[in-house]
């Protein structure tokens, strides 16, 4: 489920005093953010070109990084070198591909869509690591793999299954699927990261990673293509701070937020506030974009958060 991009925790000392009603409001306040990402995305695609949107996003969070992480990269980037093709294909996912993906969702689907099928996230998870590991799913689980896909299904078709015969998909939403399997797939190369290095470390090279990719991409739309640094928008600065906000909110801020906020509360508890990310992505969409809810994402809705509460949740023993 993406995120903000930053799927790693740490966990909590013995000396951390932040209060338990803190952490849970900044899991809510990275959720939401998180949610917020398809939404001024959205808000965008018609004057930002998404070259530009991933590639400033990205060297916003990493220049808003540098400060806090730098103590620990002397001896992380030593730790990392040992593992140059895990970190080359973390930051390869988590941070170009899955930034080129959602935007083009973003840009070619409703907000809305794009929160609710990035959600299932989850069960991509277990696809991947039942075909990569020796971890199986149960019959439960696959239950929920279907119940989960024809939820998606229902979205994308639009409540109309026979846009499947026709083929007559959004691109924006078969994007957004997508999406959601990227960011399986790096949270799955994620358990391959050196051990002991710092989640900031992490993250910031795995946004340099990200960079060198996304740079060569943004470079050819200036070149080849002719679009401008920032937005077709004149005056430029109302698009400036939507660019501005997508990195140092969801991407810099919201994994701050994360981070300690799993710290305090521990992953299994603030795993579930994920689960309010297509929910703050389609309540921003319905009020500032303007979208509406149809019954086909109600039904989709159902169907999803059933299908992956039935796939993830751990029976009792």
């Amino acid at each position: 489920m993406a995120q903000g991009n930053a799927t790693t925790v740490t966990t909590g000392s013995a000396g951390d005093q932040t209060p338990m009603t803190v952490a849970y409001l900044m899991l809510i306040a990275c959720a939401m953010m998180w949610g917020s990402n398809h939404v001024v995305a959205r808000g965008v695609n018609a004057t930002v070109p998404f070259e530009a949107l991933s590639f400033w996003r990205w060297v916003v969070a990493a220049v808003m990084l540098f400060p806090v992480c730098y103590k620990y990269l002397g001896r992380d980037l030593r730790l990392m070198a040992q593992h140059k093709m895990s970190m080359f294909l973390i930051g390869f996912t988590g941070v170009f591909l899955f930034s080129v993906v959602i935007y083009l969702a973003a840009y070619n689907t409703t907000a809305v869509n794009t929160g609710l099928l990035n959600a299932t996230t989850p069960v991509w998870v277990l696809l991947f690591a039942s075909v990569l590991s020796a971890d199986k799913p149960k019959l439960g689980q696959w239950v929920g793999v279907l119940v989960a896909g024809a939820g998606t299904a229902t979205i994308i078709a639009k409540g109309d299954l026979s846009v499947f015969a026709r083929m007559d998909f959004v691109s924006g939403d078969v994007f957004a699927m997508i999406s959601a399997m990227v960011w399986a797939a790096y949270s799955m190369l994620l358990k391959r990261a050196p051990k002991g290095v710092h989640p900031l470390s992490l993250v910031f090279i795995s946004a340099l990673i990200g960079l060198c990719f996304l740079t060569p991409l943004y470079v050819w739309s200036l070149v080849v293509d002719g679009e401008p640094f920032f937005t077709h928008l004149d005056p430029a600065w109302p698009d400036m701070l939507k660019i501005f906000y997508i990195g140092a909110g969801p991407a810099f801020l919201g994994y701050l937020f994360w981070n300690k906020g799993v710290s305090v509360v521990g992953p299994a508890n603030a795993g579930v506030f994920l689960y309010l990310m297509p929910v703050f992505a389609s309540v921003l969409a319905i009020i500032f974009l303007g979208e509406e809810l149809h019954m086909y994402h109600l039904g989709g809705i159902v169907l999803i958060a059933f299908g992956i509460w039935q796939a993830t949740r751990k029976k009792r023993t």
